[in-house]
C-alpha cells in the first residue's frame, strides 16, 4: 500500500481503511515507512492487530523518519518486521528510496496505489510490480486533480486496474470475506463482537462498551500510549464501532448493538 508523502486527508483516510480491510481479510501489509500514505496505511495495521512489513531506505540504525520511530518499534512488536538491504549504519539518500521500492513490489501480491501525484515515487514501485509480474490497483480521482494525477497515469497509461471499493478489493486480491457484526444477522454477545477487532481497538471499545469517555480516561484507564489510544479512535470511529460527541466517545453500530449481558 504506497501513495504520496503529502497526502489530502481524504487519502490518508482511505490508505488506513484500505490497510484495516486488509487485516480483517488476514493479509499483511507492506510499504515503505515513509511520512503520508506509507504511515496511515501502517499505523492503521498495527491499530488494528494486523501484520506489517516496512521496507526502508537506509540501514536498520536509521529506521524511517524521526516522527515514526515509535511505530517501528510499534510494527516490530506486533509481528511485522523492518526490511532493509543495507548494512546497519548506512545512511538513507535520495538515491535508495527510490532503489528500495523493487523489494516492497516484490514483497506483495499486489501493488495498490492509494494516491499519488504525477512524479510520486509509488508510482515506480507500481512500474516495478508490473515488471515483475505482479498486479496494480490505483485508486481513480477527479480528471484535473494534482493529487491523482499519477493514479490516472497508470489507469491510463498501464494494465493497472481501479480500486473502486473495499470489498470489491478483497474479492479482487482473492481473499475470503470477512462477515462483520453488522452482517452476522441478530444481536452478537460482546464477546463475538469483539473478537472480530484487533487487541489494541478491543482495549479501547471493551472500556467504551461500559460508557462514554474521552481520550485521556481512555489512556489512563487502558494503560496504552497516547498516539496508539489516538491511532484505534480513528480506526473506530472510521469503521463505525463508536461515535464522538463532544470531546466524549460512545459505543455505536457492531459494539452498540451487541448484547452487553
Amino acid at each position: 500500500v504506497v501513495g504520496t508523502r503529502r497526502p489530502t486527508l481524504d487519502g490518508r483516510t482511505l490508505a488506513a481503511r484500505i490497510a484495516t480491510r486488509l487485516v480483517a481479510a488476514d493479509a499483511v501489509v507492506v510499504s515503505g515507512l515513509a511520512i503520508g500514505i506509507d504511515g496511515a496505511a501502517h499505523a492503521a495495521t498495527v491499530g488494528a492487530g494486523g501484520r506489517t512489513v516496512a521496507v526502508i531506505g537506509g540501514g536498520h540504525a536509521h529506521p524511517g523518519p524521526r516522527a515514526h520511530r515509535a511505530l517501528s518499534r510499534d510494527i516490530v512488536e506486533g509481528g511485522g518486521a523492518i526490511v532493509s538491504e543495507h548494512a546497519p549504519d548506512t545512511l538513507p539518500t535520495r538515491g535508495t528510496f527510490p532503489r528500495r521500492n523493487r523489494i516492497i513490489s516484490a514483497l506483495g501480491d499486489t501493488t495498490i496505489v492509494v494516491e499519488a501525484p504525477g512524479r510520486s515515487g509509488a508510482l515506480i514501485t507500481a512500474r516495478h510490480a508490473l515488471e515483475q509480474g505482479r498486479s496494480v490497483l490505483a485508486v481513480p480521482g477527479r480528471p484535473g486533480d494534482p493529487s491523482v494525477a499519477g493514479c490516472l497515469s497508470l489507469l491510463r497509461d498501464t494494465p493497472a486496474r481501479p480500486l473502486t471499493g473495499l470489498d470489491e478489493m478483497i474479492v479482487d486480491l482473492g481473499y475470503d470475506t470477512v462477515v462483520h457484526a453488522s452482517a452476522a444477522g441478530g444481536r452478537l454477545s460482546l464477546a463475538a463482537a469483539l473478537a472480530l477487532l484487533g487487541p489494541v481497538e478491543r482495549a479501547v471499545a471493551v472500556r467504551l462498551a461500559r460508557g462514554p469517555a474521552n481520550a485521556d480516561a481512555l489512556i489512563t484507564e487502558t494503560g496504552l500510549a497516547p498516539p496508539v489510544v489516538s491511532g484505534a479512535i480513528t480506526l473506530l470511529l472510521l469503521r463505525g464501532w463508536i461515535a464522538a460527541v463532544g470531546p466524549a466517545y460512545l459505543p455505536a453500530g457492531p459494539l452498540l448493538a451487541a448484547d452487553l449481558r
